[in-house]
């Protein structure tokens, strides 16, 4: 069973660039959108130092005010 949807031209074209060779529109969406499973898996996995931590929460707030920087 297919149904039909209705998508901007860009979102088209945006989607178009995933298409190659005979991929259907339908193999993009499944792929893109295939379930990589959650992100709460991940809590707990990466073990830091509290040196580690600390520098890498400078390296985050010094990127941010770069990013927002007026």
């Amino acid at each position: 069973m297919s149904k039909l949807i209705a998508v901007s031209e860009e979102a088209y074209f945006r989607l178009a660039k995933f298409k190659d060779g005979n991929k259907s529109f339908t193999k993009v969406i499944m792929e893109l959108t295939e379930n990589k499973g959650d992100i709460a898996d991940l809590f707990g996995t990466l073990k830091m130092s509290k040196i580690e931590i600390k520098k890498l929460k400078r390296q985050i707030k010094t990127e941010r005010d770069s990013m927002f920087a007026k």
